[in-house]
């Protein structure tokens, strides 16, 4: 576990000193595309603008849509209007800390922070760290009384929508990711959401595990937080498939809040008082942890593991066979998109689509060479 502590600290480094990412002002003319790119296509665009808006700019003092550097491995799934705000805007982002996983969305927000700085746009990150809903909402009403003109947050859940609602009547607009806001993707005042279907996400893991285990066997469920809407999707979505099969039978759901240690602990104890057990689902963070306790216990092909997160600390297991399935769902873009949702809202009047879905892939040991490209 020391081993994975320490790429933590490392990782947490390497983000909050990101290089420069994007290209020099260019003297070719921009445009106003903003729909996503990914990092294998140029990001090339036929200009609608009029003749003077073009030659604007030609001579305006950021980088054009069209020239922002994608970065390997990852797609700018929207695009910021080329627009310089009249007056600095503000935006906030309220974000967990208890995970890789979040120093993913954080890289993410990094990333569109620095996009939009020659927009005068500025960002600002508020770390959370542990899944308290009371704090995190204390901590979005503190963001909308100093005077953010937008906010972007995990939605968490139902209890986010009264100041969700709140901010919306103050005239701060909100952008969700992750989680859901409700029982829907879409049931919510926010503008938006990006994220994945926990639902959906769930029920394909569910689906990889029982065609491992040919339908028969004893399973348990990690979830990060029963509270947690998206985290609850994820366990009736597996649920869902495995309630089909009669010879599938659960021994137990835990919480490990998201905690690498934690999940360490239970699955330790898990395969101490089940013997016999032949597959661990991990719904949120600190699979890893789950992952390393198979492996100390010798058990590595023996239990079918399935989780979420293309992770430094999750996939080298994938590769050993530890891990049989892990299903991506993008925390770069969940982190970014919102932020760039924000700004064209507010500067160029875009209003974004409500549900914006992570559809993600699934990496398996057999696959993981043509899917997954090594950070």
């Amino acid at each position: 576990m020391k081993t994975k502590k320490k790429w933590i600290a490392m990782m947490l480094a390497a983000v909050l000193g990101v290089s420069t990412i994007m290209a020099g002002c260019s003297s070719g003319g921009g445009d106003t595309q903003t729909t996503g790119v990914d990092s294998s296509t140029d990001a090339t665009a036929e200009t609608t603008e009029t003749t003077e808006t073009a030659e604007a700019a030609e001579t305006a003092d950021f980088v054009p849509a069209a020239e922002i550097e994608v970065p390997e491995g990852k797609r700018l799934a929207v695009l910021p209007v080329d627009q310089v705000a009249d007056e600095t805007v503000r935006i906030a982002v309220v974000g967990m800390n208890t995970n890789t996983f979040d120093l993913y969305v954080y890289e993410g927000v990094e990333y569109a922070t620095q996009v939009l700085a020659d927009r005068n746009c500025v960002v600002d990150f508020i770390s959370i760290k542990e899944h308290n809903i009371t704090e995190y909402e204390s901590n979005i009403r503190s963001c909308m009384v100093a005077g953010y003109d937008a906010i972007c947050c995990n939605g968490f859940g139902e209890q986010l929508q009264d100041i969700i609602s709140e901010c919306t009547a103050n005239g701060v607009p909100v952008f969700i990711f992750n989680n859901p806001a409700g029982e829907s993707e879409s049931d919510s005042e926010a503008l938006s959401f990006w994220g994945q279907s926990g639902f959906e996400g769930g029920k394909a893991l569910g689906e990889l595990a029982v065609e491992e285990l040919g339908g028969e066997g004893k399973y348990a469920i990690i979830t990060g937080n029963f509270s947690l809407s998206g985290h609850e999707a994820r366990r009736l979505g597996f649920r869902s498939v495995m309630d089909e099969y009669e010879g599938m039978e659960l021994v137990g759901e835990y919480e490990n809040n998201d905690l690498y240690e934690t999940a360490y602990e239970l699955t330790t104890n898990l395969i101490t008082a089940n013997p016999d057990i032949s597959c661990i689902y991990v719904t949120a963070g600190g699979p890893g942890g789950a992952a390393q306790a198979i492996e100390d216990a010798g058990l590595s092909g023996e239990i079918v593991m399935v989780c979420h997160d293309w992770m430094p600390d999750t996939m080298p297991f994938v590769e050993s066979g530890v891990i049989s399935g892990v299903l991506d769902q993008e925390p770069f873009t969940q982190g970014y998109a919102p932020v760039i949702d924000a700004f064209n809202y507010l500067v160029g009047g875009i209003t974004p689509e409500k549900v914006n879905l992570i559809e993600g892939q699934i990496a398996t040991p057999e696959n993981i060479d043509e899917v997954y490209v090594a950070e």
